[in-house]
């Protein structure tokens, strides 16, 4: 459903009958069974399927948290270093997880030290590509107006309330014993 009503009508077919919708809809999921099983020998040896996914997670998720802080944090540096973190960052944990030799070195260390030292090549990338090709101008988010930002009075109180509640949880489940 997601395929056939977000891509195949809208990108691919937008004069498409209902008809034509569903059978795409149903020609995908036979492709994704496919692969799904081809894909499925390739989990052998796994520790767990979780693990393997949020493993999988982190060649996209740790070049975009990087582009992120660093577009938060440092307002001149270009698109450009996003450009290039994105690509670099995917590759390096790409190579860092399935090329042979670079695969057996990430092995010895922990896949978080791993990915904490992408992490930081990333952002020394970006940092360099600001240092050298610099916006002209600091990069400021500019409203649109398309939505009313007033703030809520109570947004203070109740984030009180929840900082309470999420240490009372964490202090009710926590062990103290161990201290």
């Amino acid at each position: 459903t997601l395929f056939s009503l977000g891509i195949y009508k809208p990108m691919i077919n937008r004069e498409a009958t209902e008809e034509q919708v569903v059978k795409s809809g149903k020609v995908f999921g036979w492709i994704i069974a496919l692969v799904s099983m081809a894909a499925a020998p390739m989990l052998i040896g796994q520790a767990s399927i979780f693990g393997y996914l949020q493993k999988m997670n982190g060649l996209y998720f740790i070049p975009i948290f990087a582009v992120v802080v660093v577009g938060i944090v440092f307002k001149r540096v270009p698109p450009l270093a996003a450009k290039v973190a994105l690509i670099a960052g995917f590759a390096a944990i790409a190579l860092g997880y399935f090329v042979p030799p670079l695969a057996e070195m990430v092995a010895a260390m922990h896949e978080f030290h791993f990915l904490g030292a992408v992490f930081m090549a990333l952002v020394l990338i970006m940092l360099l590509v600001g240092q050298f090709r610099p916006l002209p101008e600091p990069w400021e988010q500019q409203h649109s107006g398309d939505v009313e930002m007033t703030p809520w009075k109570y947004a203070k109180p109740f984030g009180l309330v929840l900082v309470v509640l999420v240490l009372l949880i964490y202090a009710g489940f926590a062990d103290f014993s161990v201290l």
